[in-house]
């Protein structure tokens, strides 16, 4: 028989968890609003207030500790970087000044990129003011080239206009002969 096959196939991806539905209540608190997921035993409203009190005293004795640790943790950790002066240890990514609302308005510097096509955008237009009016070299080329197809242009045109007359000319010559020819 092949391994991994018969009745016992494992399933996988476990059940469908679905995520709670929340409202804040008139204290601001968060509250469920479907009842599966309302806290079961609402039997803690009926607990004495002497408990609620004693644990709220707790939960203030802990919470001033923590503070007073980690204000410490905090000062060991600028004292610290205080007196490591070693440029190796010194994260170059590490921001120790926050942004202000203030700061958002005032005017921010361009970043290279940004820089760079702004420059770029600068010496295209002064280029082609510059090329229309016929100061750089590919305008002085491209207005060079341009006057040599027009006189090659004329000196076809003229040479055509000959031709015509030419023609004209022969045409004329041929009736007077022809009429020359007739009357003798």
């Amino acid at each position: 028989m092949v391994r991994g096959s018969g009745k016992f196939k494992q399933k996988r991806g476990g059940g469908r968890n679905f995520s709670k539905v929340m409202t804040l209540d008139e204290n601001g608190t968060a509250v469920s609003q479907d009842k599966r997921w309302a806290r079961r035993g609402d039997d803690d409203e009926e607990k004495d207030s002497d408990d609620e009190e004693e644990e709220d005293e707790e939960d203030e004795e802990e919470s001033s500790e923590e503070e007073e640790e980690g204000a410490e943790a905090e000062q060991k950790q600028q004292q610290a970087a205080a007196d490591d002066e070693d440029a190796d240890l010194i994260n170059p990514n590490h921001v120790t000044k926050k942004m202000n609302i203030s700061d958002l308005s005032a005017p921010r510097e361009l970043t290279r990129r940004e820089r760079e096509q702004k420059e770029k955008k600068e010496a295209q237009d002064r280029y082609w003011k510059l090329h229309v009016q016929g100061k750089t070299d590919q305008a002085k080329s491209d207005l060079a080239r341009l006057a040599k197809i027009k006189a090659e242009r004329e000196a076809a045109q003229a040479r055509r206009k000959a031709e015509i007359d030419a023609k004209a000319a022969e045409i004329e010559e041929k009736k007077k002969a022809a009429a020359a020819g007739r009357r003798m």
